[in-house]
């Protein structure tokens, strides 16, 4: 199968494009279930927020369905990935398509592991969650190294240049969370449980 997606690479693109738009609408559904209800039990701060990409977070509290940028940045990628395929070996095409695609079905599975949880939160469960968005940052990042722990040791045992890609971009996910964690402020000390205090 992954043969013929890299030698039907413009597929592989629009495929890559949908892929794109999915994580975007998964987005939007996530924000409508917190708005509605998950709200009452978690909040982060000091912004109160579940996209953790800066650049469209307007957009997402917005509930945007159409958003321009995200709609071109997502034709692009499609477009580049339908060209760059035509332009490299076999192997390098399996891990290249593993790395762009492991990246959306990893956050994509992640939103849809949200989206169940807030709905099911919706009963039997009280209380309130305030979270520090750095907190927020470093569980998410650690989610993701353990995923990049499995599909490592999957990729081992495995052999396949595809699993080799998704196993990167789920280390790529974990340190884009490194990243995004130094545009937000420090906790401060008094932030801090009294027992963490030094």
């Amino acid at each position: 199968m992954i043969n013929w997606l890299i030698e039907n690479s413009i597929i592989t693109g629009i495929i890559t494009t949908l892929l794109m738009w999915f994580d975007w609408i998964l987005t939007l559904a996530q924000e409508k279930e917190r708005k509605s209800h998950y709200y009452e039990h978690y909040k982060s701060y000091p912004i109160n927020t579940i996209e953790g990409n800066h650049i469209v977070r307007k957009d997402v509290e917005k509930l945007k369905v159409i958003n321009p940028k995200q709609n071109l940045i997502a034709i692009g990628l499609g477009v580049f990935v339908w060209i760059y395929l035509k332009r490299i070996s076999l192997e390098s095409g399996m891990i290249f398509i593993g790395f762009i695609w492991g990246i959306f079905l990893i956050v994509n599975t992640q939103h849809l592991s949200n989206l169940i949880a807030y709905r099911f939160s919706r009963r039997g469960i009280h209380g309130e969650i305030l979270m520090h968005q750095r907190t927020g940052y470093l569980v998410q990042s650690g989610r993701y190294f353990a995923t990049f722990i499995f599909l490592l040791i999957l990729s081992l045992l495995i052999e396949n240049f595809f699993l080799y890609g998704v196993t990167l971009a789920a280390l790529m996910s974990s340190l884009r969370m490194l990243i995004w964690i130094k545009k937000v402020p420090k906790i401060d000390k008094d932030d801090l449980p009294p027992e963490n205090i030094k």
